[in-house]
């Protein structure tokens, strides 16, 4: 996933953009809650904490914005999409002049045309409004998965006086929410993050969370330690939900609805600005990455990460997981904690339950076999990260989100030099059309003319994104990222890439 937040002075903050490995893509759409706290909408997954049920109307009113971008590299997804798989046309019969031979199957791959159309089909601006010290979002989709594993919590969810318009916001929050082994756990998360967010937030204020300015007055430290309550309790109860449904007396879709969280897993990276103070708060549970884009005085533009890949291959993570389980030499190995690539996550039960859960889960409920070497669990946590950055508007700040699909092919210098060159030739106060392709006709388009191929060349061992390929051509900016990722002024790259269906295409994009 990826998304992008754009920082100068008061016309606009920061833009965000989310990209992850599974499908490169972004989605932004806001919707006004009303004057209450933010109530999730219903889904497919039964979901009851004991601390918050749907249907209970919260009792301090105070009025909301709710934004959702939804991101895959696989760079976002957007869970009402319809995106159409051109790749599925990419076989089709044709006559042949072999004597006793009416037809074969020609493999055609995604013309340009087509590409550029995939990649765009799901690009979307939005503009947030000047008051809000934000200008706009720019958001872009493209799975790699299906289902996606990905999703956005978009911009913008804050504490407002006026909900028919951005300018009296007084603070903003947007999350990148990475799957993994299913969409599930980023489903959840993406119905409640910002909700268990903002009602720690009340509850910390003494319930004046709307009348008051926690973010700007609150001590750093306990504003802090607010986050960390709301992510580790909305897993607490993800984890407690799914142990209920595995040890007691459950109908099968009872159970696998509880369940199914709990066998998959996310990461989250969410990012909270407060509009009066100016500050930026980042936190990080997994391996997806914020980055500030700042201008310097020689006029081109700093990369500051405001994150830190949490894996088995950051040493102090390492170290952390070590100091938890002393005994177990091989709790964490060849950069993996027990199989699993990150060292903080949503979900993931298997890395949380005792062995006798993990029993339960897989003999009565379909689940996997217990993990092998869970002595001590859990192994994993979903205490985010944070960080703090004051955000100079002035300097045209700017920030990415994404998810590791992106830092995979980009580096972070990279992804906001490639934000700066889009800025030169974009008018950021305006938004976009978004674009309409006729797909039926693209489906037909003829190749374009293309030179012979090099025989000898190892796509495998070429790198998708190449600094000489960077090209400007897309009014989206997530878009713009997502295309030089991929192969930027690379056609055949770029299409060969769009070309792969899932899951094969996992191991492209």
């Amino acid at each position: 996933m990826v998304g992008l937040l754009r920082l100068p002075l008061l016309p606009y903050m920061h833009r965000s953009f989310t990209c992850s490995r599974r499908h490169r893509a972004c989605h932004l759409y806001s919707k006004d809650f009303g004057p209450r706290l933010i109530q999730p909408p219903r889904h497919r997954y039964h979901f009851d904490p004991k601390r918050l049920r749907p249907n209970e109307a919260p009792s301090t009113p105070f009025r909301t914005i709710v934004a959702v971008t939804l991101a895959g590299l696989g760079y976002a997804v957007h869970l009402y999409s319809t995106s159409i798989p051109l790749v599925l046309e990419n076989w089709s019969p044709v006559t042949t002049d072999k004597p006793g031979r009416y037809k074969q199957l020609r493999p055609r791959p995604l013309t340009i045309d087509q590409a550029i159309a995939y990649l765009r089909l799901e690009e979307e601006s939005e503009a947030i409004g000047e008051g809000s010290g934000i200008l706009r979002t720019d958001s872009a989709r493209l799975p790699s998965n299906s289902p996606c594993e990905d999703e956005l919590i978009p911009s913008a969810a804050g504490c407002v006086r006026d909900t028919s318009t951005y300018a009296n916001m007084k603070w903003m929050m947007w999350g990148v929410l990475d799957g993994h082994v299913g969409p599930a756990t980023a489903l959840m998360l993406r119905h409640w993050l910002v909700y268990y967010v903002i009602t720690e937030f009340d509850e910390a204020s003494g319930g004046m969370l709307a009348r008051s300015s926690f973010l700007t007055d609150a001590p750093s430290d306990v504003i802090d330690q607010t986050i960390k309550k709301a992510f580790l309790r909305l897993d607490r109860d993800i984890i407690d939900t799914g142990t209920e449904a595995a040890v007691g007396k459950r109908y099968l879709g009872d159970a696998i609805a509880a369940l199914d969280p709990c066998y998959s897993g996310s990461c989250a990276l969410v990012s909270i600005y407060d509009r009066e103070s100016q500050l930026l708060r980042v936190a990080c549970v997994g391996d997806s990455r914020a980055v500030l884009g700042r201008r310097t005085s020689s006029g081109g533009w700093q990369a500051t990460a405001l994150s830190v890949d949490q894996t088995g291959y950051n040493s102090e993570e390492a170290a952390r997981i070590r100091k938890e389980h002393p005994d177990e030499p091989d709790a964490i190995k060849n950069g993996r904690v027990l199989g699993l690539a990150v060292t903080r996550a949503f979900g993931d039960g298997f890395w949380k339950w005792s062995r006798d859960v993990q029993e339960e889960a897989g003999s009565r409920f379909f689940g996997r076999r217990p993990l092998e070497g869970s002595l001590t669990p859990p192994y994993l946590t979903a205490e985010p990260v944070i960080t703090t950055t004051k955000i100079r508007p002035e300097n045209g700040d700017f920030v990415i989100m994404a998810s590791d699909g992106l830092w995979d092919n980009l580096t972070s210098a990279q992804a906001v030099d490639l934000v700066g060159r889009w800025l030169k030739t974009h008018d950021t106060t305006r938004v976009p059309k978004r674009p309409q392709y006729d797909l039926d006709a693209l489906k037909s388009t003829s190749g374009w003319e293309r030179k012979d191929p090099d025989e000898k060349i190892s796509y495998t061992l070429r790198p998708q994104s190449n600094p000489a390929h960077f090209v400007v051509k897309d009014s989206n900016a997530a878009t713009h990222l997502m295309r030089n990722a991929l192969g930027g002024g690379d056609e055949d790259m770029l299409c060969g890439v769009l070309t792969a269906a899932t899951p094969f295409a996992r191991n492209l994009r």
